[in-house]
């Protein structure tokens, strides 16, 4: 795949029906084998896309729709932090750079808008945790990720 053929453009909520599929092929494949449907992942994203500071990134390709990064920004002491929340690509074009592709775009795009600080939470799993350490990411020492179902 040739990524510098590759076109942005800013996530938004009219784009739910289209991403909502690439979200549900993507997420219920392996390595994540989820059970999302169409409607619960339109409701996660558009609840995504209402808080203030969201902000998401699709990609697109001479065949159509083929990744989506999105997240939002909070204020920290040193700066603007920035989440990522969902970050998929086509599961067709998985290991052809294309997330690679995708996330240097949206850290040029971040750090344009002042951002000094990528996080995320990813599965531990060598395919999640691979892509963003070759990213540049690290775990962090002192965090540490808790739940409760209740």
């Amino acid at each position: 795949m040739n990524n510098s053929r590759l076109q942005y453009r800013t996530f938004t909520a009219a784009d739910i029906p289209l991403v909502a599929e690439l979200y549900v092929a993507s997420f219920n494949a392996p390595p994540w084998n989820d059970a999302w449907t169409v409607e619960t992942a339109s409701r996660r994203l558009s609840q995504m896309l209402q808080r203030d500071s969201a902000y998401g990134l699709l990609a697109y390709d001479e065949a159509g729709l083929c990744g989506l990064v999105v997240g939002d920004e909070e204020q920290f002491y040193y700066g603007p932090q920035f989440q990522i929340r969902e970050f998929c690509v086509d599961n067709s074009r998985r290991g052809q750079g294309l997330g690679t592709a995708m996330y240097q775009e949206l850290e040029q795009r971040l750090k344009q808008r002042g951002i000094v600080e990528i996080v995320l939470y990813t599965m531990r799993h060598p395919a999640a945790e691979g892509f963003y350490q070759r990213q540049g990411f690290a775990e962090a020492a002192d965090l540490v990720f808790m739940n409760k179902k209740v």
